[in-house]
């Protein structure tokens, strides 16, 4: 016996190591390329960074519209968006500043935030992994989220995506930690924490937000121990709701004040690109597919002179890993090879109807004896009963879906882009 018990710790610790090594190698790897990555060879790197300046010069949060940030092509900046990403990276600079002024190892310093965003998305989709997938399926899945080379770019230059996925994790790992102890307090805080990193990082991911809702919702009234459990889902969710909102709030009460109601500051934002912009980047303006007359599925078989590709497949490629400003690309048989795998596990999970939907059915018989004799008369009744793993399938197809959709109407609508990170929440 205390053999086996030996041999059960050994295993334990070996696989605490090979988990330590995994993420180990995901840090490093993205911090050496945020160490080797020249400035301002990613998205607008160069607007973000101004932020996080900003605020090592001055110690106060901007405006949105300050001319001290305000680009002079878009007539805006980032830090209409949440800033919590810059003011991390902020404090990460000013820490460095204390052994030197070079500027290069400033902007390195500045990026690590998004390193460690990297790293701990890399833990998330781990755990999350062992807890749905046998073993070594939730290796597999780790890897392929991990090492997709789209997910490690945006952990090695300032932005705020990383963030956006770091939170993204941290909800999903809070739904499966659900699965096998139910909305406990703890996990509640778990949820509540991942909701206000969420709402805290980039619009893409805010899908996250509104399916947490509907995921916390069917599973708390319907799938703990009664139906309509109503006083469970007031007396959880306003654990949730209090924790959201201490912690992401003071930044929409701040929009709202600072930007006369506009809590999430998009529309102060489109008001000062269209004073501010140059005359063809003003919103009204824009030569977007919609106003050249496409529909959205015209858009999708756009082929500008710029890209190699049509929209869509731009988008797919970059999803799987475009770098610089859309202009560094991947060999496509490895673009291929990713998407062949995505595309065969998507089939074989849409196949697969019956995980979806929000009750499972139990079939049942019963004998009865009538009377002495030994004949029996035999039953069959169904009784259906709501499956919380079936809402979880249905929520996760569901947060999958609204990226896409999003970045559909943005790029019909608003601003024409292909940029597949967008898809990544």
């Amino acid at each position: 016996m205390n053999e086996t018990y030996t041999e059960t710790q050994k295993a334990a610790k070996r696989e605490r190591l090979a988990e330590g090594g995994f993420v180990a190698a995901v840090f490093c790897f993205a911090f050496l390329w945020a160490a080797c990555q020249p400035f301002d060879v990613s998205p607008d790197e160069r607007m973000r960074y101004e932020i996080v300046q900003y605020l090592c010069e001055y110690g106060r949060l901007p405006h949105g519209g300050d001319p001290l940030l305000r680009n002079e092509i878009w007539g805006i900046s980032y830090a209409f968006n949440p800033i919590i990403s810059y003011m991390l990276s902020a404090v990460f600079v000013k820490a460095a500043g204390f052994f030197t002024s070079n500027g290069a190892a400033l902007i390195v310093a500045a990026r690590m935030v998004n390193v460690l965003f990297t790293a701990g998305t890399a833990l998330l989709t781990l755990k999350i992994g062992k807890r749905l997938l046998p073993h070594p399926a939730c290796w597999l899945f780790a890897v392929l989220v991990a090492f997709l080379p789209g997910f490690l770019f945006v952990g090695s230059y300032v932005n705020n995506d990383a963030m956006a996925l770091f939170s993204a994790a941290w909800i999903c790992y809070s739904w499966v930690r659900y699965l096998t102890e139910g909305w406990s307090v703890k996990n509640c805080l778990w949820l509540g924490v991942g909701l206000s990193l969420c709402l805290l990082s980039y619009y893409n991911a805010y899908g996250w937000v509104l399916v947490s809702f509907l995921f916390f919702s069917f599973t708390a009234l319907f799938c703990e121990g009664k139906k309509w459990n109503f006083s469970f889902w007031l007396r959880r969710g306003l654990i949730v709701a209090a924790v959201t909102a201490l912690l992401a709030g003071w930044w929409f009460l701040r929009n709202a004040l600072l930007y006369h109601g506009d809590f999430l500051g998009m529309k102060t934002s489109s008001q000062f690109a269209q004073q501010f912009a140059q005359e063809e980047f003003k919103p009204s303006n824009r030569l977007t597919p919609k106003r050249q007359g496409y529909s959205v599925w015209g858009m999708l078989w756009i082929h500008p002179g710029t890209w190699q590709h049509n929209w869509i497949v731009t988008v797919l490629v970059s999803f799987v890993g475009t770098f610089g400003y859309m202009t560094v690309f991947m060999p496509y048989t490895l673009s291929k090879l990713y998407w062949l795998l995505f595309l065969c596990g998507g089939a074989g999970v849409l196949l697969t109807p019956r995980i979806f939907g929000f009750r499972k059915t139990y079939t049942w018989k019963s004998q009865v004896l009538v009377g002495e004799t030994p004949m029996s008369i035999t039953s069959t009744g169904v009784v259906k009963e709501w499956d919380k793993l079936r809402i979880f399938h249905t929520a996760m197809l569901l947060a999958a879906a609204i990226p896409p959709v999003l970045l559909l109407q943005y790029s019909w609508a608003s601003d024409f882009q292909a940029q597949g990170r967008y898809l990544l929440p």
